[in-house]
């Protein structure tokens, strides 16, 4: 049955401008806890839909497939053939052959209280257009990923599931709880080292609301936020405690400052973690991660995937009108940045599931540009970049139906980077059909707020606005960066004649001298990290490098003359 939620004290306004609407599993108990969803906003092209944010539009019943009588049966792209189990239940379609409009219109329509499409591709839960029939559709229309969705299908095979939907602000009598919008997380979500050699030159403010979305008052509320890489603790400190945390009431913490002395290289497990003397209703919001990833290479705002060492990326945006072109941005800007050099960006795109159109072969533009529009803060910027140069340009073809995995385009030559400027890395497309990936796990809301500083651009047919889609729409993109000393390099060693083949390398590499007298060779990865190092007999006319053991990349290879010159090349290893 449909839930209305008794907000008891909580006025309305309250719960509204703290609302977390999720989509938890209730029962069976082996489902319990929150997943992660997207949903259709009231308004806009949903201009009949419920909002969710009032916690009285919130649902809680049992989980019924739909049957539409077709081949790709769960679609819901056809009248519903079992209305009769799904009248007064939520239905669950899977995404598909259909607007997203019509299949919950559809639901609404065999009796639905309320629509859970399941993600058709591998990845997260995507943003839904309305479609033709979306202005039609009233109850609640969410989606979950393709991972959430096998488990909860899998388990309503062995008997009733049961799932809340909603704002969950009043539901629980003891319920404190975090945001991720609400949270100050690190400036940027991945940073190369080069940029981070120590505390003054990386840090970040460390503070969260805390929230009591229960009917209860709450007392000796704490906030803790911890740090561990490779297993070590960096950084614990926790709050003094809030006497009292009343009903419907939030509070604002903040703990001493993120910077350590020195940093290694690693994933950085960080944690905001809430407690108070009350034992919890809802604990799935109690601890909320704020990852941070130091590495050799990378920048990017969203999360990163530990496996792969790539952004995370899920669906994607594209322009909202048939423009000519579309570009996902990020923006950076570093006191230090005159160490690197951009080499490329790592990106993922996919296509409209009813467009009938793959990536085989589709082109992508890679730009950097010098932002040259002179503000301090997000207080006094324009409402649009208006002064910008191309510094940097690259182009990617994809070489087959690549969907939603991530890939590397180089450009055309490494830039280097000015400290204190800010620079905009892009990924465009031409083609209308086309969604560059986006990570929908990340929202940069509060770290916005604070610091004042413009994130993720986008562009369509030409104008770039500087806030884009928003803080939790955050490009699932990553700028290559290298060591810039290996790009400057000094006219007497461009005048050095050695060379080296294959470029790129599967499993070595052979230098011939042309008759320079060399006394060693070293193998240094983009962050200046030597990884190989070879002796050479004086009288050689040559050497062979083996690059089994080195992982895919670029590489400078440092050839060291007798004389104390040397010659560096640019070798890409690809196994």
């Amino acid at each position: 049955m449909k839930r209305i939620l008794l907000t008891l004290s909580i006025a309305l306004s309250t719960a509204v401008s703290f609302a977390q609407v999720i989509f938890s599993g209730e029962s069976p108990a082996n489902i319990q806890g929150a997943y992660a969803m997207t949903y259709a906003p009231a308004g806009a092209d949903w201009t009949l839909m419920t909002d969710l944010l009032d916690p009285a539009n919130a649902v809680q019943d049992t989980l019924v497939l739909i049957s539409d009588g077709t081949a790709a049966d769960s679609l819901g792209c056809n009248p519903a053939t079992n209305g009769a189990d799904v009248a007064g239940k939520i239905a669950v379609v899977y995404r598909g052959e259909c607007q997203f409009g019509t299949k919950a219109l559809n639901a609404q329509n065999a009796g639905a209280i309320a629509v859970v499409i399941i993600n058709n591709a591998p990845g997260g839960p995507v943003g839904m257009a309305a479609g033709d029939d979306g202005p039609s559709v009233t109850i609640p229309t969410v989606m979950i990923g393709d991972d959430s969705g096998a488990t909860l299908v899998a388990e309503m095979g062995n008997g009733p599931v049961v799932v809340f939907i909603g704002n969950k602000t009043g539901f629980y009598p003891n319920d404190i709880g975090l945001l991720n919008r609400s949270m100050l997380r690190p400036k940027s979500s991945v940073t190369p080292m080069l940029l981070a050699e120590n505390g003054t030159e990386y840090n970040f403010e460390v503070g969260a609301w805390v929230y009591n979305f229960g009917f209860q008052d709450q007392t000796n509320v704490t906030l803790t936020a911890s740090a561990e890489v490779d297993g070590d603790n960096v950084y614990t400190e926790t709050s003094t405690p809030i006497a009292l945390l009343p009903s419907g009431d939030s509070a604002w913490v903040t703990l001493p400052n993120f910077a350590l002395a020195s940093y290694d290289a690693g994933y950085y497990d960080f944690f905001y973690t809430v407690d108070s003397d009350s034992v919890d209703n809802y604990t799935f919001d109690n601890t909320v991660p704020a990852h941070f990833y130091l590495n050799e290479t990378d920048f990017s705002y969203a999360s990163y995937n530990r496996d792969l060492n790539v952004p995370r990326s899920s669906g994607g945006f594209r322009s909202s009108t048939a423009n000519n072109s579309y570009s996902a941005c990020v923006v950076f800007r570093d006191a230090n940045a005159s160490r690197v050099a951009a080499t490329g960006m790592t990106f993922a795109s996919v296509t409209g599931a009813t467009s009938g159109v793959d990536l085989d072969g589709e082109p992508m533009q890679l730009s950097v540009f010098r932002w040259d529009d002179a503000f301090t803060d997000l207080n006094d910027a324009p409402a649009q970049m208006t002064s910008y140069t191309e510094v940097g340009v690259g182009e990617y073809f994809y070489p087959s139906d690549l969907q939603g995995e991530m890939v590397t385009g180089n450009f055309s030559a490494p830039v280097l980077m000015v400290d204190n400027q800010r620079y905009l890395f892009c990924v465009t497309t031409y083609n209308p059909d086309l969604f560059i990936g986006y990570d929908p796990n990340m929202d940069y809301s509060l770290n916005i707020d604070t610091y004042l500083q413009p994130l993720f651009p986008v562009e369509s047919d030409g104008t770039y606005p500087i806030l884009g889609f928003g803080a939790d729409a955050v490009p699932g993109l990553a700028v290559k960066f290298m060591d810039a000393q290996f790009v400057s390099v000094p006219t007497e060693e461009l005048e050095i004649a050695i060379n080296a083949y294959p470029n790129p390398a599967s499993t070595q590499v052979t230098l011939n001298f042309n008759d320079n007298q060399v006394n060693f060779i070293e193998v240094m990865n983009v962050a200046g990290q030597r990884v190989h190092k070879q002796e050479v007999n004086a009288m050689d006319s040559g050497a062979i490098v083996n690059v089994n053991n080195l992982e895919n990349g670029l590489y400078m290879f440092r050839i060291v003359l007798e004389n104390g010159m040397s010659k560096t090349l640019q070798i890409v290893v690809n196994h």
